[in-house]
C-alpha cells in the first residue's frame, strides 16, 4: 500500500488561513454589496419548532450532533415492519430481506419503545412514527424473500387495520395476522398517549405508497389505487382517533412531485384522468384532501391533521451551483430550475404555495409536513441550501419537516437555527418580513422571540463561489436602538459554526456584515451590547490539520480495504474518493458503505462500531466521514478512540434502477485521505531545545541525515515505507528515523517527526 503523508503545504496553509479570517480582517477585501431589509413592523408569522427535525432510520448515532426536538420514525423499512416480532423487510433496497435490521428484540413494539426512550434522553418533543397499510408485514427474520414467496405466503403476516374484537394484552404470534389498531392501543397502553412525553405525538399512514409496487413488490405488486389509498387512510385514521384522540395523523407521505400530480397512476389505467375529470381537480393532492374532508364530514372527526409530502430536489443533482439555487423552486414564482421539473412543471412552481392553495380549497386547517427532504451536497453548499430551506419552511408556515440521511454540513445548517453558539442560542420563534436585493446571490430570513424586538436573529447566505458579500442589514419599523451584532458562520472547508465577528459600531439600526464566499451565517443583533461580553471570536490559528493520503490499496484478511490510523486521539475526518460503477449499466445508483471501527472508550472497554456514508455512480465519487471523539456503542454515543490503529472500509448494500435484475454496484477506491486536527494552544518546544541523540550520535529524527529535522525527514520515512527499493534509508537514517515504539520504521515515526517539526513536542 502506497502511503504519502505530509503536513499542509505553505500554499494550502495560506489558503486555509484566508478562508478562516475573521470578518474584521475580510471587510476590506472587496466583494459585492447586498442590501438586506428586515421589516419589524410587517406581518409576522409563528414558526413551528418542529421544522428543524431529522429522520431516525440509521441516524441514531447522530442524535448528539444535531439539536432537534422533532424526529420521524419512517422510511421504506417501516412499510413491512411487524410490530409483534420486530421483523421488517428491506424490499428492493436490499434483496427483499426480512431480518432484524430494525430490532433483534422479541419484545412487542420494541422499535417504537426504543424510539420513545431516545426521545426521553434527547428531549424530542414531537415523535412521529409509521403505521403499516400496504397489506402484509414480514413474518420472520430469515433473510431474502424470493418472488415465489411473495405474499400471501408463510413469509408474511396479513395486515388488518381494524381488529374488530377486544385488544389482547400481548399480541398473538400464531394467528398469521397483525392488527394496526391493536398496535396503536399497545403503544398507548405501554408508553402513554400523545399528550405524554413518552407517547407518540403523531402517526404516519405508511410511507411513499405510490412506490409500493417498486420498493415492496413482494407484498404489493400492483400500483396502489387512488380509492384504495384513500379508503385505507380513512379507516386507519378513524381507528387512531378512537384510541388516541389527540394524536395527529400524517398522510399520505407522497414521495415527490410525480406523486403530487398523479400518485402512481400510469397512462394505461386512466384512473387519474377519470377522477380528475369527475372532480375537476388540479392534481392528485386535491383529490386526497377532498376525500379526507368528506370523511370528516361523515364521521364528525378530523381524520387528517397534516398533509405529508416528501421533496428531493432534482436540480441539486446537477452540481453545487444548481444546489445553491434549488430551494427557490419551493417559494419563488417564475424561477426555472435546471431539471425536468423546471422544463415541464412550471404550472405548479412555486411548489409550496401551490400545495397550500390545495389545502385552503379542499381541506382548510390541514397543516403541512415535509417528512423527508434533502438538497444534497458534502460541502458548504449543502449548509447554504439547508439554511435557506429552513427559512423557506418557516415562511411557508410548514408545521413539520425532517431531513432524510443528513450529513455534518446539513446538520450545521440546522444547528445555525437551533444552537448556533453551542449553548442553546436559536433563531426566534416569530418570523418577520425580510428580503435581499437578489436571492440568486444571497437569501435571508429574520425572526424575533414573541413580540420582543430587542434581539433580532437574521439568517444570511452568500452563494458566490469567489466573492465576499458586504451586506447592509437595515432594521426598519422598530423603536429599539440596536447596538451590536454577533456573526456565527459556516464557511470554507469546515462544517463548524464559528463566531467570526462581533460588530460594536451599529448605528441608525443598520448593521454592516461581511460574509466570505460560500457561507451561511446567523447574525444576532441586540439592543444591549453587553449581551456579547466575554465572547471570543474564532482564531484561525488555534488549530491546524495534518493529513495522510492513501492511493494504492490491497484487500485485507477480511476482504476489505483498510488504512492505518496513526494518531487516534486527533483523528478528525476521512475524505473518500472512489470510482463507482454498475454491473448492469444503470444510469443511477449508489452504494451504502461504512467505515468500520474497533473502538475503545475512556474506561478501556472495546467495542465495534461504524460510521455510514454513501457513494453515487460515477468517476471520482466522494464522501466525507467526520469524527468528533464520540462513537456509537449500541446506539449510545460515548467518548472513544480507534483501538486497533486502522479504519476498515466496507460496502453494505446497493441501490440502482436495475436492482431487481441482480445489479451490483462496484466501488473501487482511488484515494482516502485521513486528516488529524491539533490544538495549537498546546505548549510548543523552545526553538533552542535539542532533540534526543540517536545511538550513532547524530540527530534522532534526521532520516535524511542532513543535520536538521524537518518535514523532509517525515516525507523520507513515508517514501521508504511505500517503496523501500526506490527510496531506501541509510543505516544511520533508519536509526535516526526510529523514534517511537514499536521498534522498526512505521508511519507513526513519520507522524512523530512531523509533530517535532511543528513544535507540538520537544523531544522524541
Amino acid at each position: 500500500m502506497k502511503k504519502i503523508g505530509s503536513m499542509l503545504t505553505a500554499a494550502a496553509m495560506l489558503a486555509a488561513a484566508f478562508n478562516a479570517m475573521p470578518f474584521a480582517v475580510m471587510a476590506d477585501e472587496g466583494g459585492y454589496t447586498m442590501n438586506v431589509t428586515v421589516d419589524l413592523g410587517g406581518e409576522i408569522k409563528s414558526i413551528s419548532p418542529y421544522i428543524y427535525g431529522i429522520n431516525e432510520y440509521g441516524k441514531q448515532s447522530e442524535y448528539g450532533k444535531v439539536t432537534t426536538h422533532s424526529v420521524r420514525q419512517g422510511g421504506n423499512r417501516m412499510t413491512a415492519y411487524n410490530w409483534e416480532n420486530n421483523a421488517s423487510n428491506a424490499g428492493s433496497d436490499w434483496k427483499y430481506s426480512s431480518d432484524d435490521n430494525l430490532s433483534s428484540s422479541d419484545r412487542p413494539a420494541d422499535v417504537a419503545q426504543a424510539f420513545s426512550k431516545d426521545g426521553e434522553k434527547y428531549g424530542f418533543d414531537y415523535k412521529l412514527t409509521t403505521l403499516q397499510l400496504a397489506g402484509y408485514v414480514a413474518a420472520d427474520k430469515d433473510g431474502p424473500v424470493t418472488e415465489a414467496e411473495a405474499a400471501p405466503s408463510s413469509r408474511w403476516n396479513e395486515v388488518q387495520l381494524v381488529k374488530g374484537a377486544e385488544f389482547a394484552d400481548e399480541p398473538d404470534l400464531t394467528d398469521g395476522k397483525v392488527y394496526m389498531d391493536e398496535y396503536v392501543n399497545y403503544l398507548v397502553k405501554t408508553l402513554g398517549d400523545s399528550t405524554t412525553s413518552t407517547g407518540m405525538q403523531a402517526y404516519s399512514l405508511d410511507n411513499e405508497p405510490c412506490l409500493w409496487h417498486n420498493t415492496h413488490s413482494r407484498i404489493h405488486p400492483e400500483p396502489v389505487g387512488m380509492d384504495e389509498l384513500s379508503s385505507k387512510s380513512i379507516e386507519m385514521a378513524a381507528a387512531i382517533k378512537k384510541i388516541d384522540p389527540n394524536a395527529e395523523v400524517f398522510g399520505p407521505a407522497l414521495y415527490g412531485y410525480t406523486a403530487y400530480d398523479h400518485l402512481a397512476d400510469d397512462e394505461s389505467s386512466n384512473e387519474w384522468e377519470t377522477i380528475k375529470a369527475q372532480g375537476n381537480y388540479h392534481w392528485y393532492i386535491d383529490y386526497y384532501l377532498d376525500r379526507m374532508k368528506k370523511a370528516e364530514e361523515e364521521t364528525g372527526t378530523r381524520l387528517l391533521d397534516v398533509l405529508d409530502i416528501h421533496y428531493y430536489s432534482e436540480s441539486c443533482r446537477v452540481g453545487d451551483e444548481d444546489r445553491l439555487q434549488s430551494v427557490r423552486t419551493l417559494y419563488e414564482k417564475g424561477f426555472v430550475e435546471n431539471s425536468w421539473i423546471g422544463q415541464w412543471c412550471q404550472e405548479n412552481i412555486p411548489i409550496l404555495p401551490t400545495v397550500q392553495a390545495s389545502i385552503d380549497k379542499y381541506y382548510p386547517g390541514t397543516k403541512l409536513a415535509i417528512s423527508e427532504y434533502n438538497f444534497g451536497g458534502e460541502n458548504t453548499t449543502a449548509t447554504i441550501a439547508q439554511a435557506e430551506a429552513l427559512g423557506c419552511f418557516a415562511d411557508a408556515e410548514v408545521y413539520f419537516a425532517s431531513i432524510w440521511s443528513g450529513n455534518s454540513y446539513q446538520y450545521a445548517g440546522i444547528n445555525l437555527y437551533t444552537n448556533y453558539d453551542g449553548k442553546g442560542g436559536h433563531f426566534g420563534d416569530t418570523l418577520v418580513p425580510t428580503k435581499t436585493d437578489d436571492v440568486a446571490q444571497a437569501s435571508s430570513y429574520a425572526a424575533i422571540n414573541g413580540s420582543d424586538k430587542g434581539t433580532v436573529t437574521a439568517m444570511l447566505t452568500n452563494k458566490s463561489f469567489s466573492d465576499s458579500e458586504n451586506a447592509v442589514i437595515s432594521l426598519e419599523n422598530s423603536d429599539a436602538g440596536y447596538e451590536a451584532a454577533a456573526v456565527y458562520a459556516v464557511y470554507g472547508d469546515s462544517d463548524e459554526i464559528r463566531l467570526i465577528d462581533i460588530i460594536n459600531d451599529v448605528s441608525g439600526n443598520k448593521v454592516n456584515v461581511t460574509l466570505p464566499a460560500l457561507s451561511a451565517a446567523m447574525v444576532v443583533i441586540t439592543d444591549d451590547a453587553s449581551d456579547f461580553d466575554g465572547l471570543q471570536i474564532y482564531d484561525p490559528d488555534a488549530f491546524r490539520e495534518e493529513s495522510f493520503v492513501y492511493t494504492e490499496f490491497k484487500l485485507n484478511e477480511n476482504g476489505y480495504v483498510d488504512v492505518p490510523v496513526t494518531d487516534p486521539e486527533h483523528l478528525s475526518k476521512v475524505i473518500i474518493t472512489a470510482d463507482v460503477t454498475s454491473k448492469m449499466g444503470s444510469s443511477w445508483g449508489n452504494a451504502g458503505c461504512a467505515v468500520s471501527i474497533n473502538a475503545i472508550d475512556n474506561e478501556g472497554t472495546k467495542f465495534w462500531t461504524s460510521e455510514g456514508y454513501s457513494l453515487n455512480l460515477g468517476s471520482g465519487s466522494t464522501a466525507t466521514v467526520e469524527f468528533d471523539g464520540t462513537f456509537s456503542n449500541d446506539g449510545v454515543p460515548v467518548e472513544a478512540v480507534v483501538a486497533d490503529g486502522k479504519l476498515e472500509f466496507q460496502k453494505w448494500w446497493d441501490a440502482s434502477e436495475k436492482q431487481d435484475s441482480g445489479d451490483e454496484i462496484d466501488v473501487k477506491y482511488t484515494k482516502i485521505e485521513v486528516v488529524y486536527k491539533y490544538d495549537n494552544s498546546t505548549p510548543t518546544t523552545d526553538p533552542t531545545t535539542e532533540p534526543t541523540s540517536s545511538p550513532s550520535g547524530t540527530l534522532k529524527g534526521d532520516a535524511n541525515c542532513d543535520g536538521i529535522i524537518d518535514i523532509a525527514d517525515a516525507t523520507k520515512v513515508l517514501q521508504s515505507i511505500g517503496n523501500h527499493d526506490k527510496y531506501p534509508l541509510s543505516a544511520e537514517g533508519e536509526a535516526n528515523a526510529d523514534v517511537v515504539e514499536p521498534k522498526g520504521i512505521t508511519a507513526l515515526d513519520a507522524l512523530e517527526i512531523q509533530k517535532y517539526d511543528a513544535k507540538v513536542i520537544d523531544k522524541f
